[in-house]
């Protein structure tokens, strides 16, 4: 299929490799200058990336088009997969609206309920709009124009903004990555199973001194969560559950969301198969207490959980305490740049008919 990559970083970069190995003609278009420049310009000189795979191989992957211009980028494609950081959703859909015209789907991956801004902007030209809570693949760049896969999830779900069509929009999705088959309720649902509203946000925030000290010598995933910590992630952890059981879902714990992408074999503890992710597949960093894992994170995951507690009346005392730390950590107040309902245009009426709960 003609697929366009909507931004250049670790993510969009693994995925327009993968998907123009397995015989897709995919464009990469970067939205921004700034970060991962220099890695752009040298994948525009090249006209592609060195893929270093999972499987130890490492290959040129030649890719139909690396552009800025999102005329070129979009024009005629069939499939947009959105991989920019959550923060850059609402101005990267007013980007590309102009520019669409008949997409069978767009995917936002990951979400945090990112697709309605989409759904809002691109209604009338896009088919089947979704969105994803964690990326098929993990990779990082680890050199201008390379790009090395670290771990590939062995199951993926999917929610969409119109639930009728999910079934059409597995499928669809399922021609790009086998990996994603499972559907989630709603885009609510989808949302609160990205697992970097509870790992980044805690991780970075209750290591910071450690990250600060270590001097760029810090892995998160294997030194981060000690018991103490898990205390953390657990009380967070219920408050995002309490909110799931109020949306009519079924309230899965972190652990066990880990265990269903990583893991083929269920019956596995849960708490193994995260360090085992930890020892053999989760990344080095954060080098920097200036991380996505905070910047990002914090306003737009605890925010968005947040802002649905506050509106089902479920309070979230953790959430709110990581937020007011977060925001300390960096100097910013993470609550005025928070996403919420009320910036994503969604009533409390709106959001029960979108969950299919009663109105109060």
């Amino acid at each position: 299929m003609k697929i366009t990559v909507v931004g250049s970083g670790n993510a969009g970069c693994a995925h327009a490799a993968k998907l123009t190995k397995d015989g897709h003609a995919v464009r990469l278009l970067k939205t921004s200058h700034g970060l991962h420049d220099a890695n752009f310009e040298q994948v525009v000189r090249c006209g592609g990336l060195h893929l270093h795979d999972l499987d130890g191989s490492d290959m040129f992957v030649p890719l139909d088009l690396v552009t800025r211009d999102p005329a070129a980028a979009l024009a005629g494609t069939e499939i947009i997969l959105v991989m920019v950081q959550t923060l850059y959703h609402e101005q990267v859909a007013r980007f590309i609206a102009p520019h669409v015209d008949g997409a069978r789907m767009l995917l936002a991956i990951p979400g945090y309920m990112g697709s309605l801004y989409f759904e809002r902007g691109l209604r009338k030209r896009v088919d089947i709009i979704g969105e994803g809570e964690s990326t098929a693949y993990d990779a990082r760049i680890i050199d201008n124009g390379h790009v090395r896969i670290l771990f590939r999830n062995v199951r993926n779900a999917l929610a969409f903004t119109d639930p009728g069509r999910t079934a059409e929009g597995l499928a669809l999705a399922g021609e790009l990555v086998a990996t994603y088959r499972y559907a989630r309720r709603h885009v609510m649902e989808s949302a609160l199973h990205n697992p970097n509203l509870i790992v980044h946000t805690v991780g970075a925030i209750m290591s910071a001194s450690r990250i600060e000290y270590s001097g760029g010598e810090f892995w998160m995933y294997r030194e981060g969560f000690t018991p103490a910590i898990w205390n953390v992630v657990n009380q967070l952890d219920a408050e995002k559950m309490a909110v799931l059981k109020a949306l009519q879902c079924e309230p899965t714990p972190y652990l066990k969301a880990c265990l269903f992408r990583n893991e083929e074999d269920e019956s596995t503890d849960p708490l193994t198969v995260f360090q085992g992710y930890a020892a053999n597949g989760g990344p080095k960093g954060p080098d920097s207490i200036e991380t996505r894992y905070l910047y990002e994170d914090v306003p737009e995951g605890l925010g968005l959980l947040h802002s649905l507690g506050a509106a089902l009346g479920i309070a979230t005392p953790m959430c709110d305490a990581l937020i007011t730390l977060g925001g300390a950590l960096l100097n910013r107040d993470f609550r005025r740049q928070a996403r919420t309902l009320e910036r994503l245009q969604l009533t409390l009426a709106g959001l029960r008919e979108r969950a299919g709960t009663p109105h109060a």
